[in-house]
């Protein structure tokens, strides 16, 4: 940095004179004692280590299950009792007599049938059924605590609640885990935390989150409509829906030159709103049919999430492709790139946590909501062999094993991204969530079930028995809306 700042001061000085430097100093002064606001200074950049979201992979240990009693006290009894010799209760001294309530810890006997065991300690008792020893104080209470560190074994204690989640830490300052990411700490972050201990500004300790999932967290984006889509009811012929979702869809143009090929080449007229509302009908009339058949991955999938303009506001696309069939298997679109939709893009793609996952690895960029919606995902599922597996890539350059295996599968939904922003690119961006949502209901069903892939020797990633028997696009979609209809 001193080598950078010298050589920014050496061209300063080459174009400036000595006067000219000499105003320039009084600027200076004026930009650190604040009184020049107009000329704002660079931001410090954060500390290699600074705190982000970040989710430890390794699992918390359960708590230890209540040891069960083996053997009921009462069933004992009577076993003792068939020699014919009953078991009567202890006839305790005065002032000898184990607390009220206490019961044998080993087959849950009553007080009557203990009597202390240790003298004047009285902290221990013994039971005249089973004959084991056991504390007077009674069964310990119960354990509140719900999950220990895998890497030390202390107690992890719940640090933060939210709607979606709670998480716990472990409080331990030996944990193998705290030592070894304070080691990975700069000499200036050490000072940091040194002058302050509890600096929240650096995740050091082992953390866990347990999400509270709901329905409503796993409802992907979808074509939403109050009304019955019925596309019977249209002013123009199904051939006419067909070429206007041809040049909307599979060319890519937008409302407004759509109208004008029509005009042009079949001279057929149409209005701008008339290709949008078209756009919004087909995409209500297709999606439950695009998702019955989009497919599950039948090998290496990869997710990702790529950006979009809805409202002058940044918007995104969540895709997963799978490496074998090159399909879409689950998309969703999201004002945020959180846990949430990247969770219900999971639930899309591999459906509920009960089915059996056949291939789990998935592969993405280190975007930690992905961390943590494979995480919450494999939460619910019982089977160890169904869990999925994540694979990162991170950056551009193979810095890491992992990155430089499964980088070719990252590859493959950035080419998907790419192709997907060139559909969605001449609309400079859409005027609602709606709208963005319907041409990309539309953009799956024309690349898995019309687009022609160079991989598959210039066959569709999901063939269709409707489409089989017509080659013009046109008569492709009206195929595909009569099979829906039918």
């Amino acid at each position: 940095m001193h080598h950078s700042l010298t050589r920014i001061i050496k061209w300063f000085c080459r174009r400036l004179t000595f006067n000219d430097l000499a105003s320039a100093v009084v600027i200076f002064h004026e930009i650190l004692n604040g009184s020049r606001k107009d000329i704002p200074l660079k931001p410090n950049e954060k500390p290699p280590h600074y705190r982000q979201f970040r989710v430890d992979q390794l699992q918390p240990l359960p708590a230890p299950a209540t040891p069960p009693i083996l053997i009921d006290w009462k069933t004992l009894k009577k076993t003792k009792e068939r020699t014919g010799k009953p078991v009567k209760p202890v006839q305790h001294r005065k002032g000898k007599k184990p607390p009220p309530g206490c019961k044998c810890s080993h087959c849950n006997a009553p007080s009557k049938y203990l009597y202390l065991n240790n003298g004047k300690l009285q902290s221990q008792v013994k039971c005249k059924i089973c004959g084991n020893t056991g504390p007077s104080s009674g069964n310990k209470r119960p354990r509140k605590t719900k999950y220990f560190c895998p890497h030390c074994s202390n107690a992890l204690f719940k640090w933060k609640e939210s709607k979606q989640s709670t998480i716990f830490k472990c409080p331990g300052y030996t944990c193998p885990h705290y030592l070894k990411n304070k080691i990975q700490l700069t000499k200036e972050e050490k000072t940091i935390c040194d002058l302050q201990k509890y600096n929240p500004n650096f995740k050091l300790h082992y953390q866990y989150r347990e999400y509270h999932i709901s329905a409503d967290d796993l409802i992907t984006a979808r074509p939403f409509s109050n009304t019955k889509v019925d596309l019977r009811h249209i002013h123009n012929s199904y051939h006419t829906l067909g070429l206007v979702l041809t040049f909307a869809i599979n060319l890519g143009l937008s409302s407004r030159v759509t109208r004008d090929a029509l005009k042009g080449i079949f001279d057929i007229s149409l209005s701008h709103q008339t290709v949008i509302n078209y756009i919004n009908l087909s995409a209500q009339y297709l999606s439950p049919f695009i998702d019955e058949h989009c497919p599950e991955p039948q090998a290496v999938s990869a997710a990702d999430e790529t950006y979009i303009i809805v409202d002058s506001k940044w918007t995104y696309t969540w895709f997963i492709i799978d490496s074998k069939t090159r399909a879409i298997c689950g998309y969703n679109l999201s004002d945020n790139r959180g846990m949430q939709p990247a969770l219900a893009l999971l639930y899309d793609s591999f459906g509920k946590p009960d089915d059996k996952i056949t291939h789990p690895d998935l592969v993405t960029d280190g975007n930690p909501s992905y961390d943590a919606a494979v995480m919450a995902y494999n939460d619910l599922i019982k089977d160890n062999d169904s869990k999925l597996t994540k694979r990162t890539v991170i950056g551009l350059k193979n810095l890491d094993d992992q990155s430089r295996e499964y980088r070719s599968f990252k590859q493959l939904v950035e080419r998907l991204n790419r192709t997907y922003k060139y559909h969605t690119r001449p609309r400079a961006g859409f005027k609602t969530f709606d709208g963005a949502v319907a041409l990309t209901t539309l953009f799956v069903a024309f690349y898995n079930f019309m687009r022609p892939h160079s991989y598959l020797k210039k066959s569709t990633p999901v063939c269709l028995d409707a489409l089989k028997d017509h080659s013009l696009l046109p008569d492709k979609w009206v195929a595909l809306i009569e099979q829906v209809a039918a």
